[in-house]
């Protein structure tokens, strides 16, 4: 215990750990600021996009009053009818807009989605007899992304949970794997679907989605997972300083590998913890009841999509944080001891880092669900969306979790074996 101890000690007194640390967390300040100036943005667009809307029903009820002058001085009765009418609705869709503009501006999500749900029902859940459906710059939707939209919206004004910023407030479609949109159109649909958010515990959600956590646990192993490479190097031969100490080479072993390791997990839990906190301290914190999609998968025997049969559910945002900490945790380990196992052989830690880069991201090409880096995108296996890319349903989270419980066990025995062999030659 006490070696532990001074091997951590020691560990944490290098000054340049603790200026890779501080660039790392000014990183995701960094990041949270153009995430924030962007959001800003689509909060801009959202209230330019209503006041079109206004300006437009204005001037149709402009039009409309003219109209009815013209008939009433041509004393037209059936034009002043029609005309009195357009007017009266116009007025109602100018006044919609305005209070979803108020709403809008004052974070009231309520009245935004009742105007959303309104319009989806009938789409989502079109009548037999009355088939509907719904397109996006010519290009249908599918019924599959109309139903989640309508049951997101749904979950979030029964939960009174504020959503996302997006650029289209008035129609909020939850994106799916489901909707087939080609060339700018898909593009425009991306643009339009993409969400945004100042609130931390969205926001963290959004870098999960963005391989966030295989790149900090890189950087990790970057910082914290040289505690041998380092001290077998001509300049530092401090392994020499152990051989006249009373201890055995598997605790040894296990003493440098921990402290590494343990310094990569509190790096990992810094890097958790940031980004939560800044995005608290200035947009608030947001809700962990937030509805997260999941999908069912195939409700045929040949496994093939189907739009109007296939189901889906939502997790909490708590429970999805929940599973990927989890899944984090041995992912890390995996990744760790892959880097601590190439440290012995390759003493400088950029080349470490790029070599096991390179890997990580180059073995995920390899698609099978005995691969433990097929689920280095968390998001798409936490939400099955991952089956339902590679028509597998064997890729699911306690697969990929033994996996990587079973070769982190691997790799540490490889690694010890490594350990003894090379300081035996020593």
């Amino acid at each position: 215990m006490n070696v532990f101890k001074f091997e951590f000690k020691k560990l944490f007194t290098r000054k340049l750990i603790w200026f890779f640390i501080s660039l790392s967390i000014f990183a995701i300040v960094g990041i949270y600021s153009l995430n924030w100036i962007l959001t800003t943005n689509v909060e801009k667009q959202g209230l330019t996009y209503y006041d079109q809307q206004i300006n437009w029903w204005m001037q149709d009820i402009q039009y409309w009053a003219t109209e009815k002058e013209k008939a009433m001085e041509a004393e037209d009765e059936a034009l002043i009818e029609e005309a009195t009418l357009m007017e009266d609705d116009a007025r109602s869709r100018h006044q919609r807009y305005s209070d979803l503009k108020e709403a809008y501006k004052n974070g009231e999500w309520s009245n935004i989605y009742k105007g959303n749900l309104e319009g989806l029902e009938i789409l989502a859940y079109p009548p037999p007899d009355q088939p509907s459906g719904s397109s996006f710059e010519e290009q249908p939707i599918s019924n599959f992304t109309l139903r989640a939209s309508y049951e997101e919206i749904k979950y979030l004004l029964e939960h009174n949970i504020d959503s996302f910023g997006s650029k289209s407030p008035d129609s909020m479609f939850l994106p799916t794997i489901y909707d087939d949109f080609s060339g700018n159109t898909l593009e425009k649909w991306e643009e339009s679907t993409k969400r945004y958010s100042k609130q931390g515990i969205y926001f963290f959600y959004q870098l999960i989605q963005s391989f966030y956590i295989p790149i900090v646990i890189l950087v990790g192993c970057f910082i914290f997972g040289n505690t041998l490479s380092l001290e077998t190097t001509k300049k530092r031969p401090n392994l020499q300083f152990y051989k006249t100490l009373p201890i055995n080479q598997s605790k040894l072993f296990l003493v440098k590998y921990l402290t590494g390791y343990l310094g990569v997990f509190l790096f990992l839990l810094l890097m958790i913890a940031i980004p939560i906190l800044v995005g608290t301290i200035i947009g608030g914190f947001g809700d962990l009841d937030y509805p997260v999609l999941v999908y069912d998968g195939y409700t045929t025997e040949y496994m093939e999509v189907n739009a109007v049969e296939d189901t889906f559910h939502f997790i909490t945002l708590q429970e999805y944080l929940i599973r990927t900490f989890l899944f984090t945790v041995f992912m890390s380990l995996f990744i760790y001891s892959i880097y601590y196992f190439i440290s012995q052989f390759i003493k400088e830690p950029i080349f470490n880092v790029i070599l096991v880069g390179l890997i990580v991201f180059g073995v995920t090409l390899i698609q099978h669900p005995y691969n433990p880096l097929s689920y280095l995108d968390m998001d798409k296996v936490l939400t099955n969306e991952v089956q339902l890319q590679l028509l597998n349903t064997d890729y699911t989270y306690i697969t990929g979790l033994i996996v990587n419980i079973v070769l982190s066990i691997i790799f540490i025995w490889t690694n010890f074996i490594t350990f003894k062999v090379k300081k035996d030659k020593t």
